[in-house]
C-alpha cells in the first residue's frame, strides 16, 4: 500500500444483542471474545491508531472488560445506537470526517469473527488502484455484495445523506457494479453470530464461558 494513503478501520459493535440478553461482543471466542477476535484480526493489518470502534449498548461493560484491548484504539460512543446499525455508521463517519489525514474507511462488523487478515490485506493492497478510479472496494460472495467494504472520503457525504431507513444498502447497490471487488467466502463475508445456536455451533474449541 502507498505509505501516504491512510486507511482507517471502523468496527461497528454498538448493538444491544437483544436475543442474547447480554453483550454478545463479550462472549468467549477461543482465547479472546467475539469482538476481541475482530479487533485482533484488524490489528494485524493496520496500526492501532488507525482502528476506530463504535460502541453503544453495553458501553460500560464492554469498555471495562476489554480495557486492555481498547486502550490503543479510538472508541466512538453512539448514543443513538437504538436507531440501528446505520446510526453507528453515521457516528463513525462523522468522527472520521473530522480527521483530514484519513483517506479511506474500512467498515467491518464486530460480530463477524470469521474475516481473515489475508482478506483485509487484499483490501489494503488494492486500495490505491480503487482510489485512483474513485470507486469503493466491496467484498463479493457469489457475485453479491458481502462484508466488509472500504469507502473513500469522497463518499462520506453521499452516505450521510441517506435516510437510514434502508441503511447503507442503497449506496452499496449503486456502487457495487463498478466497485473493486474482493472475493470472500460465505463464511467470512456473511456469517455473523446472531443467535445462541450460531454461537454454540461455530465457536472455536476452548471457548468456555466463565
Amino acid at each position: 500500500m502507498d505509505e501516504k494513503l491512510q486507511i482507517a478501520a471502523l468496527i461497528l459493535a454498538a448493538g444491544e444483542a437483544r436475543r442474547f440478553g447480554e453483550p454478545k461482543q463479550l462472549l468467549p471466542w477461543g482465547e479472546t471474545t467475539i469482538l476481541g477476535q475482530v479487533i485482533g484480526t484488524v490489528s494485524r493489518c493496520l496500526p492501532a491508531a488507525n482502528i476506530h470502534l463504535v460502541l453503544g449498548a453495553h458501553y460500560e461493560r464492554i469498555t471495562s472488560r476489554l480495557a486492555r484491548e481498547l486502550r490503543p484504539l479510538t472508541v466512538i460512543r453512539n448514543r443513538q445506537w437504538a436507531d440501528g446499525m446505520f446510526s453507528s455508521i453515521c457516528a463513525g463517519l462523522e468522527s472520521l470526517r473530522r480527521r483530514p489525514a484519513v483517506d479511506g474507511i474500512l467498515l467491518l462488523l464486530g460480530d463477524m469473527p470469521f474475516i481473515t487478515a489475508a482478506t483485509l490485506r487484499q483490501f489494503i493492497d488494492r486500495a490505491p488502484a480503487a482510489l485512483a478510479a474513485g470507486v469503493p472496494l466491496i467484498a463479493a460472495e457469489n457475485g453479491r455484495p458481502a462484508h466488509p467494504y472500504l469507502v473513500w472520503r469522497l463518499h462520506i457525504g453521499e452516505i450521510l445523506s441517506l435516510t437510514g431507513e434502508s441503511g447503507i444498502r442503497p449506496f452499496i447497490g449503486k456502487h457495487f457494479p463498478a466497485a473493486e471487488k474482493i472475493p470472500v467466502s460465505a463464511v467470512a463475508g456473511r456469517r455473523d453470530i446472531d443467535t445462541w445456536d450460531a454461537y454454540y455451533r461455530w465457536r472455536p474449541a476452548g471457548s468456555q464461558r466463565s
